[in-house]
C-alpha cells in the first residue's frame, strides 16, 4: 500500500515545484517549515528528459498524423478579433490571467521535454480572442480554463457558462462588447453545470440585486447548488491542495515545466464567486424561452458532472453541450478527488 508521502514522492515533476511548499504541510498540528529539500532535488529547468524519453517522443511524433491540420482550421475559424493585452490583472493587484508565458509553444516544431500531443493541444489553446459561432452566438476563447459564450437574445445576451472568476469575464465582455455586444446588456445567464469553470466569474458580469429583482434569471441543472457546494465547499480544500498537485500548477511554464491543462491553457487567479440560480431545469426534457430564445434543456446528470444539461437552440440549429462533448480525452478520474465520470455515459 502507497503511503501519502510515497504517492507524493512519486510524482517527481510536481514535486519540484513543491519542494519549498510542501515543507509547511501539517502533521500532528505541527508545520514542518525547518525541514529543508534536497539540494539535488530541484533545478528551474526541471530534470532534463532521458534518452528513453527523448526515444518514446520521437516514435509518438513518427506514429501520430501531425499532417492532418484540421484542428489548427478549425481553430482559426469564425475569429473576429484578437485579444492584444497578453495579461488581465486582478483586482487584488496581482495576474489574473497571462498568456505572455504560452507564446513559447509557438516558437519551435518540437521539444525533447514535451510530448508532441501535448504540444499540439497546448498550441491550439493559444487561440485568444472573440469569436463567431454562428451570427448571433459567439465566444470569447483563451481567457481561462474554458470559454464563455454569447447568445443574442430578444433584449440582451445570455451568457453561457461565465468562466473562473471575475476579472478575466470582465475583459472579455469589454472585447465583446467593442466588436459585436451593440451595448446592450447580459438578459440571463446560463450554468452548464456544477464545475467551477462554468460560474466562478458571473459577478464579474452581473449584480446580484438584478438577479433578485427579476431582471436577470440565472438557469442551471436540478440540484445545482447542493452539488457545487459538496464538490467546491465540503471537499474544496482537499481538492485544491490535490489540482496543484495532478496539474502542476506552481511548476513555470516552459519546455521543461508546465505546459497546458489540456482543456485551456490554465485557471484564471481572479476573484471568484457565485450567484445561485432562480430557475432550475428539473425534468429530463424541458423547453422554455430564454429572452425570447426558444431553447430545449436535456438533464444529463453523472456525466461529466454530478449535475450537468445540454441545450438546444432549435431555430438556431446551435447546440450546447459544454464537457459532455470536447476534442480531448477528458478525465475520467481525476486525482484532485472529483467525482468519477461515467464515459459511457
Amino acid at each position: 500500500m502507497t503511503t501519502r508521502r510515497e504517492f507524493l514522492g512519486a510524482l517527481p515533476i510536481a514535486g519540484a515545484a513543491f519542494a519549498v511548499a510542501g515543507d509547511f504541510l501539517v502533521e500532528g498540528g505541527t508545520a514542518r517549515a525547518q525541514e529543508a529539500p534536497l539540494a539535488s532535488h530541484f533545478h528551474p529547468e526541471g530534470k532534463a528528459p532521458s534518452k528513453f524519453t527523448q526515444e518514446v517522443l520521437k516514435q509518438s511524433r513518427a506514429g501520430l498524423p501531425f499532417s492532418d491540420t484540421r484542428d489548427f482550421d478549425e481553430q482559426k475559424r469564425g475569429l473576429i478579433a484578437s485579444m492584444t493585452e497578453m495579461t488581465i490583472p486582478a483586482d487584488a493587484g496581482h495576474v489574473a490571467w497571462d498568456m505572455e508565458r504560452f507564446l513559447f509553444l509557438d516558437q519551435q516544431d518540437e521539444f525533447d521535454s514535451i510530448h508532441p500531443s501535448l504540444h499540439r493541444i497546448s498550441r491550439l489553446n493559444n487561440n485568444y480572442g472573440l469569436y463567431e459561432v454562428i451570427p448571433g452566438i459567439y465566444q470569447v476563447r483563451g481567457f481561462d480554463l474554458s470559454n464563455i459564450t454569447f447568445v443574442r437574445g430578444k433584449t440582451g445576451w445570455i451568457v453561457f457558462d461565465p468562466l473562473v472568476s471575475s476579472e478575466p469575464v470582465r475583459a472579455a465582455w469589454k472585447l465583446f462588447q467593442a466588436h459585436k455586444g451593440e451595448g446592450l446588456p447580459v438578459s440571463a445567464v446560463i450554468y452548464s453545470h456544477t464545475h467551477g469553470d462554468h460560474w466562478g466569474g458571473v459577478r464579474g458580469l452581473i449584480d446580484e440585486a438584478d438577479v433578485h429583482s427579476g431582471k436577470i434569471e440565472v438557469i442551471a441543472p436540478v440540484d445545482f447548488m447542493d452539488f457545487t457546494v459538496s464538490e467546491n465547499v465540503y471537499a474544496g480544500n482537499a481538492m485544491n491542495r490535490r489540482l496543484f498537485y495532478q496539474y502542476g500548477l506552481l511548476l513555470p511554464a516552459g519546455p521543461h515545466g508546465y505546459v497546458g491543462q489540456g482543456l485551456g491553457q490554465g485557471v484564471s487567479a481572479g476573484a471568484t464567486g457565485l450567484i445561485a440560480p432562480t430557475r432550475l431545469v428539473s425534468d429530463p426534457i424541458e423547453e422554455f424561452e430564454v429572452d425570447g430564445v426558444r431553447m430545449i434543456f436535456q438533464n444529463t446528470p453523472n456525466t461529466e458532472a454530478p449535475r450537468e444539461m445540454n441545450t438546444y437552440l432549435p431555430d438556431l440549429k446551435a447546440l450546447w453541450m459544454a464537457e459532455n462533448i470536447n476534442a480531448t480525452l477528458h478525465n475520467i478520474y481525476t486525482l484532485r478527488g472529483a467525482q468519477v465520470r461515467d464515459p459511457l455515459a
